[in-house]
């Protein structure tokens, strides 16, 4: 149970950070602004910042169902515990951005800790048949 509650959650977050990703490097103004980023402030070195960060996302992006494809239960167990911090870290980071408070801001910090809640909960059972 572990290992399917596991990779379907690295299946599930690869899709959002895959999305994101896109986002980002599409389209990084209307990012920004959606994080309620005043459109002054949008400098042409925040934009390739931005840029840059969702070609990061695409790391565990396109890692992520090749991990829930192919590893055993050690490392979706090690996979899932890596993403956990990192969507809890990823989140509490984007709910201190400096800006106004915009539903942009807080469903995205939102959806991170929820998926840090999911991968903590695939983790659960982690030592029990041991």
């Amino acid at each position: 149970m572990l290992v399917r509650r596991a990779a379907l959650t690295l299946r599930l977050g690869a899709t959002f950070f895959f999305f994101a990703a896109v986002a980002l490097i599409i389209k990084p103004g209307e990012v920004a602004t959606f994080f309620g980023f005043a459109s002054k402030s949008l400098t042409p070195e925040l934009l390739w910042s931005l840029r840059v960060m969702g070609a990061t996302f695409l790391i565990p992006a396109l890692l992520g169902p090749v991990v829930a494809a192919f590893a055993g239960e050690r490392g979706l167990r090690q996979a899932a515990a890596g993403m956990a911090f990192i969507c809890l870290g990823i989140s509490t980071i984007i709910f201190f951005t400096p800006g106004k408070w915009a539903w942009g801001k807080l469903c995205f910090a939102g959806i991170g800790y929820l998926f840090a809640l999911m991968y903590f909960y695939a983790l659960r059972g982690r030592g029990r048949n041991r």
